[in-house]
């Protein structure tokens, strides 16, 4: 080795190819979180093809080049979860041609930047002094260290992609069902879910996500195994229920009938019942998550002021920090009036920018504290809450629907930047790294990642609609179309409660609840038993087992029962192999298949989305 040359960390074929990976996995993963509810960070996946891409492919790299390649590959990639747990919203109130989309880009870039820019300063309180565990930061540092490994897994990953690829082109071209229904094999009740979905994207998920990810199946067993049962037997139901569920309002858990159960029961209790506990039990968990942060912020503020005379500083010049702050808060600003459409004064601009930036800088700290400790944020949680100030400065009427959600978005998209950043900081810390260099790297390049999300979002929605009443979207697209289209549409197997086959689920869960709760603020009509109820567990749970814990089994509320319990079962899978196999073929082996298998599902999807809306052009 050449020691008169520096050593490579921050490096132009580090930059470009981690934006061109991190705009792949971005796509492939707003498809994700639309279907599951959830998304997955992509710095375990980016630094495993980092070695195949840079010592493979380009026969150079060291393990910080490396580094730097998934810090930049995650900061493109993982500002979808602000995205796609805000922006759909607005097409779920059914005001999507209504966005001013320049004010929604640089709203959500402004805060990409704006939220690396704000957790910098608390890197040293948080890693050095605290030092939080970050497990996603740990695992990835532990790849980056067994760089002889590093080509290995980059071929696992590429299986596992091939693999989920020619699964889901199955699926869609109707060769293999959708999901098995086991309920019905074995004479199980149709009130009592009994579903598995053909999907390998929730089986990887749940495998990467492990002990953690099992609250998810925790909560969503308590919806459709004990709360639909028990509001059954108690004859607890919703009214305008089909004739053939009159039995239900005598405690009969017979009277659902198999093809009323998806179609118009479960989303009608779902209505009723699950999303106001839900919704309640994500509230309580976000709170919960900014008490228990609370003896945080003191010493965050501390660590502001700097070390002592002479204490060389690791972070990026503030100057840089400061300026890339003030033009988030400035493009936050302009965007808020622009949204607007003239309904925003420039002094209700000014108070909505004040009370973001203070809102995102506290639930940046939050989502950092509880990232750190266990993986889990309540990220919608906080952004919901954002909302709701939104709302009480500039109001609950329709023409303010598009400002406050733009909001909330670029929120949200600072928030989710401030744990990635601090994630992949983590990593740095643990292989070497200079933290300037990769603060530097993700200021430079966090502001890519929203518009790729957003057009992904919007081509998603042309292909396939999504939320809750996407069957019924589709079937009036048709109808739109013509008698032929119809005909195709019910040929599929299609009608107005049930997807024709071979369309995937895009039940963007998280927007929908976003969206129940803005109609509960606006209308005034709360359902407070059930709110209270949730808040409550939500609180009780988050306080006494962890921090994101009330946020995630209260999200669970809205899942998917077939696409969960898959979910569930990877992460028991990995659990029974980490015990049989260890922990270290868990990681080597078992993560960068299980990666592969969500990248492989989510990109055939947004290619079958791309080809779909290409011919219809």
């Amino acid at each position: 080795m050449d020691r008169s040359r520096p050593y490579r960390e921050l490096t132009p074929a580090a930059v470009i190819c981690g934006v061109l990976l991190g705009a792949v996995l971005n796509m492939g993963i707003c498809f994700a979180g639309l279907q599951i509810g959830f998304t997955i960070v992509g710095s375990a996946v980016a630094a495993v093809l980092g070695f195949g891409v840079l010592r493979g492919i380009l026969r150079q790299g060291t393990i910080l080049e490396i580094n730097v390649f998934q810090t930049v590959a995650s900061a493109v990639n993982t500002v979808n979860a602000g995205i796609i747990f805000t922006f759909p919203v607005l097409f779920l109130m059914g005001l999507q041609d209504q966005v001013s989309y320049a004010a929604l880009i640089l709203a959500t870039m402004s805060g990409a930047v704006l939220g690396v820019a704000l957790i910098i300063p608390l890197r040293k309180q948080i890693i050095d002094y605290e030092r939080l565990r970050f497990p996603e930061g740990t695992a990835v540092a532990a790849i980056l260290r067994a760089p002889g490994a590093g080509q290995k897994k980059s071929l696992l990953l590429i299986g596992g992609i091939l693999v989920s690829a020619l699964v889901t082109g199955l699926v869609q071209a109707k060769r293999l069902p959708e999901s098995v229904d086991l309920g019905a094999l074995l004479g199980v009740p149709a009130s009592i879910q009994l579903a598995l979905a053909l999907s390998l994207l929730s089986l990887g998920a749940g495998f990467i996500a492990g002990r953690g990810g099992l609250v998810v199946l925790y909560g969503t067993l308590l919806n459709y195994w004990m709360l639909i049962p028990v509001a059954i037997l108690l004859g607890w139901l919703p009214a305008g229920l089909p004739e053939s569920m009159a039995g239900l309002y005598d405690g009969d858990l017979f009277g659902v009938k198999p093809e009323d159960a998806g179609a118009t029961f479960f989303p009608a209790f779902s209505r009723f019942t699950s999303r106001p506990v839900g919704i309640g039990m994500m509230l309580g968990g976000a709170l919960a998550g900014i008490a228990l942060a609370a003896p945080a912020l003191k010493a965050a503020l501390a660590s502001l002021r700097g070390g002592g005379k002479g204490e060389e500083r690791d972070e990026a010049p503030m100057w840089v920090i400061g300026a890339c702050s003030a033009l988030g808060l400035i493009g936050i600003l302009v965007s808020v009036y622009l949204a607007g459409h003239g309904a925003v004064s420039w002094l209700q601009a000014v108070a909505c920018t004040v009370a973001a930036g203070a809102w995102l800088w506290l639930a940046g700290l939050v989502v950092a504290q509880t990232t750190g400790r266990t993986d889990w944020s309540p990220l919608s949680g906080l952004a919901l809450v954002a909302i709701a100030i939104m709302m009480g400065i500039l109001g609950t009427g329709d023409a303010m629907m598009i400002p406050v959600v733009t909001i909330g978005a670029a929120v949200c998209v600072a928030t989710s930047m401030c744990a990635d950043m601090m994630a992949d900081l983590k990593t740095g810390y643990l292989v070497g790294g200079k933290p300037a260099r990769q603060e530097l790297a993700q200021l430079a390049v966090a502001w890519i990642g929203p518009g790729i999300a957003i057009l992904t979002v919007l081509l998603l929605w042309k292909a396939y609609a999504f939320g809750p009443d996407q069957a019924k979207i589709l079937y009036e697209r048709a109808v739109a179309a013509g008698p032929e289209a119809v005909e195709a549409f019910t040929q599929a197997g299609g009608s107005v409660d049930r997807l024709p086959a071979g369309t995937p689920t895009l039940g963007a869960p998280q927007a929908g609840a976003i969206q129940g709760a803005m109609e509960v603020f606006r209308s005034g009509d709360v359902p407070v038993g059930k709110y209270l109820a949730g808040l409550i567990l939500g609180l009780t749970a988050s306080v006494l087992v962890s921090p994101g814990i009330g946020v995630m089994v209260g999200l669970s509320m809205y899942l998917p029962f077939d696409y969960m319990v898959v979910f569930g079962i990877g992460g028991l899978i990995a659990l029974w192999l980490g015990k049989r196999k260890g922990h270290a073929w868990c990681e080597n082996v078992g993560l960068p298949v299980a990666a592969g298998l969500i990248v492989g599902e989510a990109l055939m999807s947004v290619l079958t989305a791309v080809i779909k809306v290409t011919a219809s052009v």
